[in-house]
């Protein structure tokens, strides 16, 4: 084959390729969008450049470490306990440190402690209790996915039962509270959970040392949050455990299988349930002082179902539907309603916004349990009107309220704190 033909080849070819090219690139500036991510850390760039229809959109956002830590509200004390009241945005973020490699350590510690007096409601009932931390439920651990988590877990030396921590999300199997040196820790012993947070979402933590439904109806589990990366729509955030105590466990006997002998003699009769239901703890905590809300405002509620011994649980909102996102890990939501049922273990996202002003219940549909505990309101008012009185600002570095203490003509008290975020 002679040289010009050759060259004639070579030069069709590429002369191809570089047409082709150039279409593309043209097609993408005309047509497309061009998205380019780049994570240090998880402070994210995010460079967008649309021009279909002739529209031009660019966004340059950077967020470091710190300043996401901002948004999710993470408490500066975390290690004073907490109540019904304090819970409701109280998150534990943990030590942060951010190590060379650009990776971010967050390390916790939860201390098991047994015999520890907690109030399950405003009537005067307490509970001799088994608490992380000396609250029920735990601290809400809150970190982002990619953290690497250090988890010191300690059992007090005056505790009589071993204890572990069992963590929903993904890790080593050794790390599991389940087998191993973390699935029993003796009194006076210690264990570090060490794992990497994924995925993003919502998941319950809980001792996991048999029987598992005692040491969870004496108050050993909390939740912990992973958000994703990217922050999810700024609101006002809550947090919201469903739980409940059979006050008469010890009496009833603990949840096994029958002996043969016993299926020749007669089997014993073990029933346990719950005398109280509560969200965060304390029964009527949130009836007796409304959570105040501002209209045209948005929020969003982290909620898991810790209730032992009945099948199903569900959380109902009066007056307003809600965005739900099953176990917060996708950042759209499944459906919209205004109920959601919930086995133990479960969990979501709640997002809402309200309309109109008014108080507003959100509960258990299931009445016996509103009855026995699991029942608040939301004092929904306008931006400019009145809360009602002796009001408890839950977030005062965050929240200011002008009307925050005077008097409102429902004789009510009302948590405020959530209202202005």
């Amino acid at each position: 084959m002679s040289k010009d033909i050759l060259i004639r080849l070579w030069l069709s070819n590429h002369l191809g390729i570089l047409f082709i090219s150039i279409i593309l690139c043209i097609s993408l500036a005309t047509y497309g969008t061009f998205i380019s991510i780049v994570n240090l850390g998880y402070s994210t760039n995010i460079y967008t450049i649309s021009n279909k229809n002739n529209i031009s959109n660019i966004t340059n956002s950077t967020l470091s470490v710190q300043e996401y830590d901002k948004l999710k509200n993470c408490a500066t004390d975390q290690h004073t306990p907490t109540n019904g009241i304090t819970y409701l945005t109280h998150f534990s973020c943990g030590h942060v440190t951010i190590l060379k490699n650009g990776t971010t350590l967050r390390q916790f510690t939860i201390i098991a402690k047994e015999d520890i007096s907690v109030p399950i409601s405003n009537t005067g009932l307490t509970l001799k209790a088994w608490t992380y931390n000396g609250s029920i439920p735990g601290p809400t651990m809150r970190m982002t996915e990619g953290d690497h988590i250090q988890l010191l877990f300690i059992n007090s030396k005056d505790s009589k039962h071993d204890h572990s921590i069992h963590m929903h999300s993904i890790h080593a199997g050794y790390m599991d509270g389940m087998m191993g040196p973390g699935g029993d820790v003796a009194p006076g012993k210690s264990f570090t959970y060490i794992f990497t947070a994924s995925p993003f979402g919502v998941y319950p933590y809980h001792c996991h040392v048999e029987p598992t439904d005692e040491h969870i109806n004496q108050g050993l589990y909390g939740m912990m949050i992973i958000d994703p990366k990217t922050p999810r729509p700024q609101m006002t955030e809550m947090v919201m455990l469903m739980n409940g105590y059979d006050l008469n466990y010890t009496k009833e006997g603990v949840d096994r299988l029958p002996t043969v002998k016993e299926l020749k003699t007669g089997l014993p009769e073990i029933s346990h349930s719950n005398a109280v239901y509560t969200v965060n703890g304390v029964a009527f905590e949130y009836k007796d002082r409304p959570i105040n809300l501002i209209t045209g405002k948005s929020y969003r509620i982290y909620l898991v179902n810790m209730l032992e011994f009945d099948p199903l649980n569900n959380f109902h909102l009066h007056g307003n539907l809600f965005n739900y996102y099953a176990s917060g890990t996708s950042l759209k939501p499944d459906y919209t309603n205004d109920i959601i049922p919930l086995m133990q273990g479960d969990r979501g996202i709640v997002e809402f916004t309200y309309k109109y002003p008014g108080m507003y219940m959100f509960h258990s549909h299931k009445n016996e349990f509103s009855m026995k505990g699991w029942v608040g309101f939301f004092d929904v008012t306008e931006p400019t009107g009145l809360p009602m009185k002796n009001s408890i600002n839950l977030m005062p570095t965050i929240i200011s309220h002008p009307m925050l203490h005077q008097k409102s003509q429902t004789g009510f008290s009302t948590i405020a704190g959530l209202a202005g975020a």
